[in-house]
């Protein structure tokens, strides 16, 4: 599956830059004002975070790092969002993102994430065992 749009795991929950949505998207709109626009009926904190990413920019001949808004996206609200454009590209990018959520969720995914969980839980019991043996 070729990456459309670029996925992170924020606390094993996958999420979508609002930035780079609207880059595969192919929005000609400033970005701001399209997230405004888009980003109505949505929850912050629910349905969105803002977070900073930070972009290289060219500076009297140096590189200079120049922090940038956007959004960590749901999954849901990036579905959303693509269907609203109306637009053959949205239509590609929400395919992309209901066959990621399906891989996403296949039973061998879910078990995967659950050893996980369950192997950060047993390290987690290791260093407290640790330091109450160290008490005695």
């Amino acid at each position: 599956m070729n990456e459309l749009i670029k996925i992170t795991y924020e606390a094993e929950t996958p999420t979508v830059s609002a930035r780079e949505l609207h880059k595969s998207l192919e929005i000609s709109k400033r970005f701001s004002a399209w997230f405004d626009t888009n980003s109505q009926g949505f929850v912050e904190n629910e349905d969105y975070t803002s977070v900073l990413t930070g972009t290289e920019v060219q500076n009297n001949g140096g590189v200079q790092i120049r922090e940038l808004q956007d959004y960590s996206l749901s999954v849901d609200m990036a579905k959303h969002i693509c269907l609203m454009s109306r637009t053959d590209k949205g239509k590609q990018c929400r395919q992309y993102l209901i066959d990621l959520e399906k891989a996403w969720n296949t039973p061998e995914q879910v078990f995967a994430r659950a050893l996980k969980m369950a192997d950060k839980e047993i390290e987690k019991l290791k260093s407290s065992n640790t330091v109450l043996m160290e008490d005695v």
